[in-house]
Order: structure tokens, then C-alpha cells, then sequence
């Protein structure tokens, strides 16, 4: 692996925290191919997990496909879980104006769900995990974040608490709205060059994680 591809790869990667990044998962980032456009896709989601809304009926992932998604698994025991909802509700006051869907999906059982609820009121679209998160999303333990295109590419995936209500991320969101808006345009125009997103933001983090989470 050469130093000049591990740097393009970081370069669109929000980094996990120094301290706690296994070497494997360490690999498994930077081996992730650049797309054409200078971002590191680090996987495809897949749309086959059930979600569901805490006062709600099941809904496959598949129901949001072709939507820019921000995906977040945490769980009510997870204290830095808890200390990074806030800035993802005020990144989703940010781009209220626009329809990427966050799903906020809770790793363990409806009553401690509910139990946290009652005593951190979180004005976020709150899931329950039905299905275990499948395997193409990487996870690792809790908090753990996860960017995902029109296409279904995840061109951010955070392991780890970080800060998320900053200039850079929302520039990187409204980025895959517009790129997608764009490219449909550019499609009838013969000659026109491709649309490319901002290159994904580093996101402020904290050094420490949570353990994977325990059966809900």
C-alpha cells in the first residue's frame, strides 16, 4: 500500500480516533479504492435490514433507497452515544431544509429506549434495531456512523464519537443533494462534465468508543 493512495483515502475518510482503530480495520479503510471523483467509498450499504420507528411499524432499509442517508447506531448505555446526539440534532436543524433522512436506530430493547426518552427528549427520527445491522456496514461497537449516497455508497463511515454540527459536514451533505441534482442535469447536456461532491469532512472526535453493544 503506498503512501501516496493511503493519503488520498484519508483525505475523504473521517478518521477513526488514535488509540482504539484495530490494524485490521486500519487496512480495510485504506484498501477501500478512491471513486473517480477523489472520495474513498467504503463499501455499499445493504438495504436488506429491518428498522423501526419507536411508534411505528418494521420498514426495510430498502424504503429509503435513493435517499443522501446519515445513519447512527448508539444505545442508551453508550455515554458518548449520548454526548454526540446533540450535534447530530442540530446538524438535522441544518439541513432541515432538505430530505436527507437521518435514522437514529437503537441497539438494544424498546423499554431502555423509552426509559432514556423520558428523561433526554431527542428531536431526532429515533429507531428501533429489528435485524442485526448487516455485515457490509463494518461495525464494530457503539457509536457508530455512517454516510450513505443516492447510490447507496458509504463515503462516511465514523467509528467513534465525534462532532458532527460543523460547516464542513453540512457543506459535504448539501454536496450530495446538489451532486445528484446536477448529474441529472448534466445527463442532457452532451459535453457537460460530472458533478463531484466535496470531499468528505474530517469530523471532530474524542478518543474514546463504546464496546459493541449487548443483545437487546
Amino acid at each position: 500500500m503506498t503512501a501516496r493512495l493511503a493519503s488520498r483515502t484519508a483525505l475523504a475518510a473521517i478518521l477513526v480516533a488514535p488509540g482504539y482503530a484495530p490494524a485490521a480495520a486500519q487496512r480495510a479503510t485504506v484498501d477501500n479504492l478512491p471513486a473517480e471523483n477523489g472520495l474513498a467509498i467504503h463499501g455499499h450499504a445493504d438495504y436488506d435490514w429491518t428498522i423501526r420507528p419507536l411508534d411505528g411499524e418494521p420498514v426495510e432499509l430498502a424504503a429509503f433507497r435513493g435517499s443522501v442517508l446519515f445513519i447512527n447506531l448508539w444505545a442508551s448505555w453508550c455515554t458518548p452515544c449520548i454526548r454526540e446526539m446533540e450535534t447530530i440534532e442540530r446538524l438535522g436543524e441544518r439541513l432541515s431544509d432538505t430530505d436527507v433522512s437521518f435514522l437514529i436506530v437503537a441497539a438494544e430493547g424498546e423499554r431502555a429506549v423509552r426509559r432514556h426518552l423520558r428523561l433526554h427528549s431527542h428531536d431526532l427520527p429515533i429507531y428501533l434495531e429489528i435485524d442485526p445491522m448487516p455485515a457490509a456496514f463494518a461495525l464494530r461497537g457503539l457509536p457508530t456512523s455512517w454516510i450513505v449516497d443516492r447510490e447507496g455508497q458509504i463515503l462516511v463511515l465514523r467509528h467513534g464519537e465525534a462532532v458532527w454540527d460543523t460547516d464542513e459536514v453540512e457543506r459535504f451533505m448539501r454536496s450530495l443533494l446538489s451532486t445528484a441534482d446536477e448529474a441529472g442535469a448534466e445527463a442532457a447536456t452532451p459535453g457537460a462534465s460530472p458533478a463531484r461532491p466535496t470531499p468528505a469532512p474530517r469530523v471532530p472526535a474524542t478518543s474514546r468508543t463504546s464496546p459493541p453493544a449487548p443483545p437487546g
